[in-house]
């Protein structure tokens, strides 16, 4: 299970793995299942929501994502460091969602990631 503490490892587009801080320590893993302590190459790196989507997939910053009760909408997620937590803004209009992330994400069968806003 991935948590606040992992992270998605890119190189501008390419995904080159993941990240976990776990103490002092940090692991890496390019597949999320196996782990060691060598270190990747990477530029960016993604925070994780902790939360899935319908294709059993973890969901992290970047994300571009849609969900069934709200069909005509994508959002983009995102984390805010001065709030600390993680906002949905609509891929159209640029507005953050103002309903409950948490609450947004409590049915995992109905969100589908659609793609990445990193990707041109």
């Amino acid at each position: 299970m991935l948590t606040k503490n992992d992270f998605r490892l890119r190189i501008n587009e390419n995904i080159v793995g993941y990240q976990r801080q776990s103490g002092n320590y940090t692991f890496y893993s390019k597949d999320l299942f196996h782990w060691s302590g060598k270190p990747i190459d990477y530029l960016q790196k993604d925070r994780c929501t902790t939360y899935k989507d319908r294709d059993d997939k973890w969901l992290f910053e970047e994300d571009i994502i849609q969900s069934t009760d709200y069909p005509s909408k994508c959002y983009i997620v995102t984390f805010d460091t001065l709030l600390t937590k993680f906002l949905l803004v609509e891929l159209q209009d640029e507005v953050i969602f103002d309903q409950s992330f948490e609450l947004f994400f409590k049915d995992k069968r109905k969100i589908q990631r659609l793609s990445f806003r990193f990707i041109n």
